[in-house]
């Protein structure tokens, strides 16, 4: 009995590795060959209206494929017992007062302090990296070349699941070393914030420098951010089914919202400028 259960569990693993796989590849695809092909194209901008026309993505609580989609496999009690206590910022469960009886812990652990703190880093996080971050990428980038903006979304797009296999072998248990690697992300994604509003003459336009440090802050900030929605939807992992929907919902909501907050500066004030081609703007 155990090779057949051996060789189902490979092949479910095998399933959701090509179905994780299929979801996101058209999308990183064309994301990946943006630098490529938004100034010739005449749709321009445009172009990433495309980008609806695609299949929604599944609600994978990581922004991608990695250790949050982990598949169920029957246990013993002993088992799930043990897991119960490994994991982090849990409750002392309700039979440690000697009692069965009130309502289950875990089923409203989501609405506590440290749930809502959870979800709430997952809501920002999400709204940073799917919505706010890749609206000004190119006006971060596009100042310090084509190479500068095609490995920015390179090596940006490799961070993710990076941080998720990193995340499979050192994962984060503290709500405060999770905020304060949001916070670090954070500060990279406000330089790269500042960089957009001032292109197309941002700072060390020209340089070398400027093109590693513009590179080296997508790739910092994307991987970063991606270890903590990977980390915090872990956490929720263990908490059952209804933490699982909020941590799906709160990745939406934050997309949406992040998404939505870009519009306006980005389509209808114009905040972001970008350069002409064979013209410098940044003379005097």
């Amino acid at each position: 009995m155990a090779a057949p259960a051996l060789g189902r569990l490979a092949l479910t693993h095998l399933l959701v590795a090509l179905f994780g796989m299929g979801s996101w590849a058209a999308v990183n695809g064309i994301w990946v060959e943006l630098p490529v092909v938004v100034k010739d194209l005449p749709e321009a901008a445009a172009f990433h209206g495309l980008l609806l026309l695609l299949p929604s993505l599944p609600s994978v609580p990581a922004g991608g494929p990695g250790p949050e989609l982990q598949v169920a496999t029957p246990g013993t009690e002993e088992e799930e017992e043990e897991e119960e206590e490994a994991l982090p910022l849990q409750e002392p469960p309700s039979q440690a007062a000697g009692t069965n009886c009130g309502p289950d812990p875990e089923t409203h652990w989501w609405l506590s302090a440290q749930g809502a703190c959870l979800l709430g880093l997952l809501a920002v996080t999400s709204a940073l990296t799917n919505g706010v971050l890749p609206a000004v990428q190119s006006f971060s980038c596009l100042p310090y070349g084509r190479l500068a903006y095609h490995l920015a979304v390179v090596l940006g797009s490799a961070a993710n699941p990076l941080a998720c296999f990193l995340a499979m072998g050192v994962l984060c248990r503290s709500l405060a070393g999770l905020g304060g690697l949001s916070l670090l992300a954070g500060l990279f994604g406000a330089y790269l914030m500042v960089l957009a509003i001032l292109s197309p003459c941002p700072p060390l336009v020209g340089t070398s420098a400027g093109v590693v440090l513009v590179v080296l802050s997508w790739v910092l900030c994307l991987g970063m951010f991606s270890y903590v929605k990977v980390a915090t939807s872990s956490l929720l992992h263990g908490r059952g089914r209804p933490a699982l929907l909020a941590a799906g919902v709160a990745i939406q909501v934050g997309s949406m919202l992040g998404a939505g907050a870009m519009f306006l500066p980005t389509s209808v004030y114009r905040v972001f400028h970008s350069g002409k081609d064979c013209v410098d703007p940044c003379k005097p």
